[in-house]
């Protein structure tokens, strides 16, 4: 378990790793958001890992986490052979969620660059994931799509936006909509850049803060108390500060705060299930303080699809710490 634990502090604190997939890019052109809003010359990021079958129906589609890449997948231990995306079965298929520094960004774009980038959705960072793999790469359809948090809340839309392109969908650690906590903290970290940024203070002040507002969530107490001494905390926080860039930050919370798949009424919501086609295993944590699990749960309940509580006392991380159980899970549900 320590050693799990070591691996998955590493991976949260953002070190680079090695990585022996190349980053790809697609060049999209200019792309109309769901918003009606344009995104000029749309470049999206992708890494691919394993082989493709002659049929092509072993792809797996892996969107990124929050602040996350696809290289990330990869190198933390997500995506290997006999890893949550097996490389000895699958062709993994990373992709790089608008507004995470690789794919178009207000820290990239040279058209729309910083503030005047347009914001974003869950929505349309799944529409211009879809346009790479059929008009870019030609993939029409695939076997898996599978996210972890933010990930999670992509594959939670692919699954309704795109319903027959995937024969599997395992959201892990996301949510279909946000909760009333969710809420509470996503707007309280929007509103800190906001404020930092209109009283002058550096990035990296402003991503200082925000590394330590995340780490309240991130984790839980008791995880805090038995890990992490009160002596050696400041080396920790010191260790865990982020180099994200904050407008790329702010533009992907903008992301989750909409997101609201299950809309206002019931009716909404069962317009939404009704959509879904693929077979599904959605994922979670008890303790997740940073996604709360229960919009999560209750669509799996309300389509009777399978759902796996996964106990840990590392929160949101706890899909990672206890990955034994949710690799054997999803092995199982996919028929290996």
């Amino acid at each position: 378990m320590k050693n799990l634990l070591t691996i998955v502090l590493i991976a949260m604190l953002s070190v680079a790793l090695p990585t022996r997939a190349e980053q790809h890019f697609a060049a999209l052109g200019d792309v109309e958001l769901l918003s009606g809003e344009v995104l000029l010359n749309t470049r999206v990021g992708y890494s691919t890992y394993g082989e493709m079958n002659a049929d092509r129906s072993n792809v797996i589609v892996f969107p990124s986490w929050f602040t996350g890449t696809g290289e990330q997948l990869h190198a933390y231990g997500k995506i290997g052979p006999g890893l949550l995306a097996d490389t000895d079965k699958y062709y993994v298929i990373a992709m790089d969620a608008l507004g995470n520094g690789l794919s178009s960004s207000p820290s990239n774009s040279k058209d729309q660059p910083g503030k005047q980038f347009p914001m974003v959705s869950i929505g349309d960072m799944v529409q211009v994931q879809h346009q790479l793999l059929t008009k870019h790469l030609d993939i029409q359809h695939v076997k898996v799509v599978m996210g972890i948090s933010m990930g999670g809340m992509q594959t939670f839309d692919w699954i309704a936006r795109y319903p027959d392109f995937m024969d599997y969908a395992i959201p892990i650690d996301g949510s279909p909509d946000m909760t009333s906590y969710d809420l509470l903290q996503w707007e309280l970290h929007r509103d800190l850049i906001i404020s930092m940024q209109e009283d002058g203070r550096s990035e990296a002040e402003t991503m200082e803060l925000l590394t330590r507002l995340g780490q309240l969530t991130l984790w839980t107490p008791e995880y805090f108390v038995q890990n992490i001494s009160p002596e050696a905390l400041p080396e920790y926080l010191e260790n865990s500060r982020s180099s994200f860039d904050s407008n790329d930050y702010l533009l992907q919370l903008h992301a989750m705060i909409n997101l609201d798949l299950f809309g206002a009424d019931a009716a909404t919501r069962e317009v939404y299930l009704e959509k879904i086609q693929a077979k599904l295993l959605v994922a979670g944590v008890p303790s997740d303080h940073t996604v709360n699990p229960t919009p999560a749960m209750q669509a799996a309940a309300a389509i009777d699809a399978a759902y796996l509580s996964n106990p840990s006392i590392c929160g949101h991380i706890g899909n990672s710490c206890e990955s034994d159980t949710l690799v054997a899970r999803v092995r199982e549900f996919l028929g290996d």
